[in-house]
């Protein structure tokens, strides 16, 4: 069939496949075999070499025999003639090739590495010596880092010549400078003591100093691109000729003080001479340094020094003329800081202050003034004409400062030097009027000089009011002439102002050598004093606050300032005024002054003025407790009546102070303490009278307590905070214990507040459900505590009865235990309606009901044992208790199944029968102890038996384990306890009796389990 034959056709093409496939497969695998021995033998040629051997020649069959068995393979293996045959040629090249080249790879790596392995142990070492160089280099940075900060200055002068191609003349001319110096000093010294007289050697000193000056002119006139050189040199001679002049006077004194001071003078001006000739900043800066500093050397404490004030009036005059010239105004800022500095040291040589007035003193002080106007005014007139800087007025405040310091402490004068500069310094404003920012400082300096001369010619009294309305004169100037300096000066003299008149108060209040007589009398004068202190004080702020817009942002922080100020000085003149009006209630016009700081911390959002209205509370406390304490008493009625006011505003403005901050300051800081301190107010409104009860009425306090519990709980609903709440419910807690306490007591203040009470979580208790949602918030804790309480009132109404015919708190006990039975239900009418009360503590109520019913025995255990009526109503209260538990444990009560996981079903009802055994035992015990032992016996018997029975039932199987622990109680008690104590006959009633029994008991129980297993056999 044609199919079959193409099945067949397709058999032969796959045998043929197949049979290709595993010749191709053979054919592979006899290569690699050959390429690992080509690879093994490359091996052994890379290992001899290691081993300094010679390479293994390979065979060169080894490495074309592949070649040609491939071949034969090839043509001896092909089965299908018109199929393409595979060649191994490719597969015997690559492998040749890749271990020829890895072989020559090995050889040159290995010589490599054997030429190259001493250099490259040499880079190592100098790899680890570049390291350790950075390191010390890092480490020498950072150790000479100061070093390094005080050389950058010097190399940014280099750099400056540097970039003009004169960086190696700067370099030797500062060398030379320093060295010439040098030398020439120790050359003077070796030659004054070895060659030359004194005189010659001084001459010979001023002959070279003189020589190199003259040198040095040439060479900047004469040499062109010479002239810093020149001008150096010039420097230079001028140094050494101080140097030789103070050899020649201070150090060897060859010459007299005043002809030293005269060639000082001299030379000084020989350096003006050439800095004005020769136009150079360096030979100024030498006549300026040289000759101000040089005569402090000839200073020896007499009036001579003071015609160095003069001296150095002359030099800054030419410090003016030649900053001028040189157009380097700050030449003139140095030499007015370096005077000062040299009239400070000059006051150290000389007596002061200067007593005798002659014209070498008249000469000083004028001087010392002329000094102040030549560096503050003259040279900002004629010098700098820029626009003033807070860096250039630097210096005529600092001027100033010193003229004021230095006049104060050379001059018996002050105050009339002050005036006549305050005289001058107005004129002065009128005659540069045309100069705006100049004339507005003098202004200054002439409300400054006035300022102080009040201070030394008024009386202390007037001496605050004076500055005061100075200062604000100034501040109106500064204002509208819109000058920061004039008002700058207002603030300091306003500041003054203030704390003279402070001063004036506390010094006139703390002395006793001030009388009230006169017209005016001390009293009037500090209230006027103090009145006007504030009237102008508000008057500046008002100014400023007019003027807000033009004021400079520093100055914003002092109208903040002088604000806070002014709160102070309203606070300590109405603190005043009430002083002087009463002595005893001063002290109560407090809060009405912090109700004003208040208000004007709210108008102006000023910090301190509301700390302060705060802090003025503290005195009102401190009145407080003084009264107390002067009273003796803490009796509100034994204080004084300041003390009294004084707790009623103290109270009244801590409580009422938040609804202030709520109404008009809303954005206040301390609104939070604001509303905290009225919280406690509250807090303590409950409490205020329980002092006063327990001190004076303890007897009413449960009463009071519960009255304070309805004060909270009424102050929880209005102001709705948790704290109230909290409070409420700790005075209910305390009432409901004192309560209970005093009613312990027998005390019909007891029952009064077991009343109120009564009424109180009564009406909780009742109409909690329908009261609001924020009432029940309120009394959550009241309605859960309220059947606990009316356990309480249930406790004291059967205590109360059982007391009318024989005291018994077992009775007590058992209607306690009967009512948390009944509450602690679900099918009763009580014990749905406290279903939601007792929610939270329903463990509570249930442990009560075994709590109550051990009670009664607890009691038992305590009276003797007898037949009497206490006995009598503690046995009945036990059989009560017994049955009342017994119906509880007949069915599974709410209790017993929510708690079933802490105590079991089972485990109940063994308690049942143990507090049985307990309970009978003490009933037993009542009687002759000859009737007492064999009566528990039996009874013990009695009970065994009685459970043996029960136990056949199915559901209390597990009893029969209680009653055979009952019958062996009952044998060890009767064989070990009773034994010893019965007589015959008692030994004979009580074992028949247990016989029979047991044997009764034996029988029936036994025909009753023989019946039950009938009945099971048939069922």
């Amino acid at each position: 069939m044609p199919l079959m034959d193409d099945v067949a056709k397709l058999k032969a093409q796959l045998a043929e496949f197949t049979s290709q496939q595993g010749a191709q497969q053979a054919d592979v695998n006899r290569q690699l075999a050959q390429f690992s021995q080509q690879l093994d033998a490359l091996a052994q040629q890379v290992q001899a070499q290691n081993n300094n051997e010679q390479p293994i020649a390979l065979p060169a069959e080894n490495l074309h025999a592949p070649v040609h068995e491939s071949r034969e393979n090839d043509s001896s293996g092909s089965i299908v003639a018109d199929k393409p045959q595979y060649s191994s040629s490719a597969w015997e090249r690559q492998p040749l090739d890749i271990s020829h080249s890895a072989l020559t790879s090995s050889l040159s790596e290995q010589q490599t590495s054997v030429v190259a392995k001493s250099p490259a142990r040499q880079s190592a070492l100098s790899a680890m010596v570049t390291q350790l160089a950075d390191a010390i280099g890092e480490f020498s940075a950072s150790a000479f880092a100061p070093i390094s900060g005080l050389t950058e200055q010097a190399k940014e002068f280099y750099q400056h010549y540097q970039s003009k191609g004169l960086g190696p003349v700067f370099l030797m001319t500062v060398a030379g400078i320093i060295t010439l110096t040098l030398g020439f000093g120790y050359l003077l010294q070796f030659s004054i003591n070895n060659w030359f007289s004194e005189l010659g050697k001084a001459l010979l000193g001023l002959g070279v100093a003189n020589s190199i000056i003259v040198g040095g002119v040439f060479i900047r006139q004469k040499r062109p691109g010479m002239q810093d050189f020149g001008s150096g040199l010039v420097g230079l001679g001028l140094i050494l000729n101080y140097l030789c002049l103070y050899f020649l006077g201070p150090y060897f004194n060859l010459i007299p003080d005043i002809a030293c001071f005269g060639l000082l003078l001299l030379n000084t001006i020989l350096g003006y001479s050439l800095s004005f000739k020769l136009d150079t900043k360096v030979v100024a800066i030498v006549a300026l340094l040289g000759g101000s500093l040089a005569p402090l050397m000839l200073l020896d404490g007499g009036q001579t020094p003071l015609l160095y004030l003069p001296y150095l009036m002359l030099i800054g005059i030419c410090s003016m003329v030649q900053s001028h010239k040189l157009a380097w105004p700050i030449l003139i800022e140095i030499t007015a800081l370096l005077h000062i500095a040299c009239i400070q040291i000059l006051s150290l040589f000389i007596q002061l202050p200067l007593s005798v007035i002659d014209w070498q003193t008249g000469l000083a002080v004028l001087m010392i003034n002329g000094l102040f106007y030549l560096y503050s005014i003259a040279s900002l007139l004629f010098v700098i004409k820029s626009a003033l800087t807070p860096r250039l007025l630097a210096v005529p405040i600092a001027l100033m400062v010193f003229t004021l310091y230095t006049l104060t402490e050379w001059s018996i004068f002050a105050g009339e030097l002050f005036a006549l500069n305050a005289l001058l310094c107005g004129l002065l404003y009128w005659v540069i009027k045309r100069d705006k920012d100049i004339s507005a400082l003098a202004l200054a300096f002439a409300g400054s000089f006035a300022g102080f001369a009040a201070l030394f010619l008024l009386s202390v009294e007037l001496m605050g009011l004076v500055l005061l309305l100075e200062g604000l004169l100034l501040l109106w100037i500064g204002c509208k002439q819109l000058f920061s300096p004039i008002r700058a000066e207002a603030y300091v003299l306003l500041v003054l102002g203030i704390i003279s008149s402070f001063a004036y108060v506390f010094d006139v209040l703390a002395l006793s050598r001030y009388d009230n007589d006169g017209l005016l009398g001390y009293q009037a004068l500090l209230i006027i004093s103090m009145a006007l202190t504030c009237a102008m004080t508000f008057v500046a702020q008002k100014l400023l606050s007019r003027h807000q817009a033009d004021l400079m942002q520093f100055e914003h922080l002092v109208v903040r300032f002088i604000r806070e100020l002014l709160g102070v000085l309203y606070t300590v003149t109405l603190l005043l005024i009430s002083f002087f009006i009463t002595e005893q209630y001063w002290l109560n016009t407090l809060p009405l002054i912090s109700f004003l700081l208040l208000y004007m911390s709210a108008k102006h959002t000023l910090r301190f003025s509301e700390v302060l209205a705060w802090l003025l509370q503290l005195p009102l406390l401190g009145l407080v407790i003084f009264g107390m304490i002067d009273a003796d008493s803490l009796s509100f009625a034994d204080q004084a009546m300041n003390a009294k006011l004084a707790r009623f505003e103290l109270f009244i403005g801590l409580l009422l102070a938040y609804y202030w901050y709520k109404k008009y300051y809303a954005n206040a800081k301390l609104i939070h303490v604001a509303y905290y301190v009225q919280l406690a107010c509250y807090l303590a409104l409950p409490l205020l009278l329980l002092p006063k009860v327990i001190r004076s009425y303890p007897d009413y306090i449960a009463i009071s307590l519960w009255l304070s519990s309805m004060m909270s709980l009424g102050l929880a609903y209005f102001i709705n905070h948790k704290s109230l709440r909290y409070e409420s419910q700790i005075l209910t807690v305390l009432a409901t214990m004192v309560t209970a306490a005093m009613c312990l007591a027998e005390l019909w203040q007891g029952l009064a507040a077991l009343t109120i009470g009564l009424l109180l979580l009564g009406l909780i208790s009742v109409r909690y459900v329908q009261l609001p949602k924020k009432w029940q918030q309120i009394t959550t804790l009241q309605w859960h505590i309220a059947p606990y309480y009316i356990a309480l009132v249930i406790a004291v109404l059967s205590q109360t009865l059982t007391n009318l015919i024989h005291p018994s708190w077992a009775i007590t006990a058992l209607i306690i235990c009967g009512y948390f039975s009944v509450i602690t239900e679900r099918n009763t009418r009580i014990g749905q309606h406290f279903k939601q009360a007792l929610a939270p503590s329903y463990s509570l109520a249930y442990f009560a009901i075994f709590a109550c019913a051990i009670l009664p025995i607890l009691f038992h255990s305590e009276t003797q044992l007898t037949l009497n009526i206490d006995n009598v109503l503690t046995n009945l209260a036990e059989l009560g208790v017994l049955i009342l538990l017994g119906r509880y444990l007949l069915t599974a009560r709410l209790g017993i199944r929510a708690h079933r996981k802490i105590i079991s079903y089972v485990t109940l009802k063994w308690a049942w029968h143990a507090l049985l055994v307990i309970s009978y035992l003490l009933w037993s015990y009542q009687f002759d102890l000859i009737i007492a032992a064999p009566m528990s016996a039996v009874l013990l018997v009695v009970h065994a038996s009685v459970v043996m029975f029960i136990s056949l039932r199915p559901q209390q199987a597990s009893l029969v384990r209680l009653a055979a622990l009952l019958f062996a109680l009952a044998c060890i008690k009767v064989i070990v306890v009773d034994m010893a104590s019965f007589e015959l006959i008692q030994k004979i009633v009580a074992f028949i009796l247990i016989g029979v029994i047991l044997l009764t008991v034996a029988y029936f129980y036994q025909k009753a389990k023989n019946n039950q297993l009938a009945d099971d056999l048939t069922a």
